[in-house]
């Protein structure tokens, strides 16, 4: 059974754990197979190696402490010699360096002769061993050259190797960092020294994804790493440079390197933005020989547009003018009057879109510049050929964020606030009104009188033997006579 196959049956037996289980929140679990083979040997007898601390400090800023790791040798099981040899495991990377100290090149058993390599077998036994076949990061460090038994298998081998890497669907991302380090031993000598670094399922993954972005790896493997897989996702970035249609409008990019963010009046929105911007190629090392570019902005009926649509040579990160046309979902910009806008106290409103950019009838292409670097580091060595993009990819999409800042004035908020004190200060009027009763002058029969009246409120008027005369009754203003007994007259003033 190959490579492959005895990785599909562990997936098929917990594949619950692999492909659909959740990170866990105890850390991700990394294994760092460092190959002791003998065409390893100026790597472990030249005095000016630094194989062993590039691996400790890969560890280091690879992992966090609550991530479980394993360190192992790998070689060709043979005889007596175990491939991959366990050193060491436990959390975090503290005690890597001691671990790996005493390790030296493995011999294939009594007869001394110097272990051969098996990329197949290192992989398959710690995916099935250590990592008992759940989700987890594989690191391997190698100068390449994968050498079982020394015979014609290699070629085979390599191929199998290159199937894991581009096909198999439970290695779900693969990055490489090809690093220059020139060794001379006894026996042989070294220019380069490969790393690889595989996810096991979807948690994997991501957890390799967030390492990247964290930035403590990129201080270590300082080079940006070749993608191999996945390479029909995030094939291209856009970058906005100026917004054409109108002045009022502000573009830029967001601080994780991919939102497109549109800062603008809310006085000066228009229904349709024509950015100027570039398109970049994150593929590397990759050249998009050719490619037509179709996108879309999440949940809106017109397309977005991108021209020309049509990408010719585009080196990795390098950029491609393009010019971008889209809708903004003027049904959704809240009114200045809006409670989301009176609440942003003139500051400003949110409104975040997401487009989507596609690749189709898409040819890649190894940079030459790129395998002109691998020839160097690697001479003759057959297995970069892993380098090659599978001719199964023919698309690929990227998400682009797309964040519409929009400024509301704060005059709104502020005619709002004095309608508000306005209204208070008239109920405190009228408060104070209707508690203050005033004098005034009443003629009854023709003999004046003075009567206290407070607003909304109504007095009786009786002669001197207690008989009801009249009524006066008041509002706001002056008091007026509701009724009057027979014989009787009744003035105010």
């Amino acid at each position: 059974m190959n490579l492959i196959q005895r990785i599909l049956a562990a997936v098929a037996a917990v594949a619950s754990l692999v492909l659909a289980a959740p990170a866990q929140a105890a850390g991700i679990q990394q294994a760092f197979l460092v190959q002791n083979s003998g065409w390893m040997e100026p790597f472990y007898t030249d005095q000016h190696s630094q194989l062993k601390a590039l691996v400790g400090a890969v560890a280091q800023a690879a992992s966090t402490p609550e991530d479980q790791l394993f360190l192992l040798a790998f070689s060709q099981s043979s005889g007596s010699n175990v491939s991959p040899a366990l050193l060491g495991q436990g959390r975090g990377a503290a005690s890597i360096a001691a671990q790996l100290a005493p390790l030296g090149l493995a011999r294939k058993g009594s007869g001394g002769a110097l272990a051969d390599t098996d990329f197949q077998e290192a992989v398959t036994k710690t995916i099935t061993g250590p990592f008992r076949s759940a989700s987890g990061i594989v690191w391997i460090f190698t100068n390449n050259k994968n050498s079982p038994n020394n015979d014609s298998q290699t070629a085979e081998r390599n191929r199998d190797f290159y199937r894991l890497l581009h096909l198999e669907p439970s290695i779900t991302k693969t990055l490489v960092f090809p690093l220059r380090m020139p060794v001379q031993g006894k026996l042989y000598s070294a220019k380069g020294l490969m790393v690889y670094a595989l996810a096991y399922g979807q948690p994997a993954a991501d957890a390799l994804s967030r390492i990247q972005a964290d930035g403590r790896l990129s201080r270590v493997l300082t080079r940006a790493p070749a993608r191999l897989k996945p390479v029909d996702q995030d094939a291209v970035r856009i970058v906005p440079q100026s917004v054409r249609n109108t002045p009022n409008v502000h573009a830029s990019l967001g601080r994780d390197g991919r939102t497109i963010v549109l800062d603008v009046e809310a006085a000066s929105l228009v229904p349709q933005v024509v950015l100027q911007a570039s398109l970049q190629n994150m593929f590397f090392p990759y050249v998009i020989e050719g490619a037509t570019v179709h996108a879309a902005l999440a949940g809106q009926a017109a397309p977005l547009q991108v021209s020309p649509a049509v990408i010719k040579g585009l080196q990795p990160g390098a950029s491609q003018a393009v010019e971008v046309r889209f809708d903004l979902p003027m049904a959704q910009i809240p009114s200045p009057w809006s409670a989301q806008a009176l609440a942003a106290m003139g500051k400003q409103v949110l409104l975040p879109m997401t487009a989507t950019v596609g690749l189709s009838e898409q040819r890649l292409a190894l940079s030459s510049g790129f395998a002109g670097q691998l020839q160097e580091l690697f001479p003759g060595d057959p297995i970069s050929e892993v380098f090659t993009p599978p001719d199964s990819v023919r698309a690929s999409q990227a998400t682009v964020p797309l964040l519409v800042r929009i400024q509301y004035p704060l005059l709104p908020v502020l005619l709002m606030i004095a309608a508000i004190l306005l209204l208070l200060l008239a109920f405190v009027v009228f408060g104070l009104l209707g508690t203050r009763s005033k004098r005034y002058r009443v003629v009854v029969d023709g003999v004046p009188r003075q009567v206290l009246l407070k607003p909304f409120k109504s007095v009786l008027l009786r002669d001197d033997g207690g008989r009801e005369i009249g009524e006066l009754k008041r509002g706001l203003g002056k008091p007026s006579v509701v009724r009057v007994a027979d014989g009787h007259a009744v003035t105010v003033g």
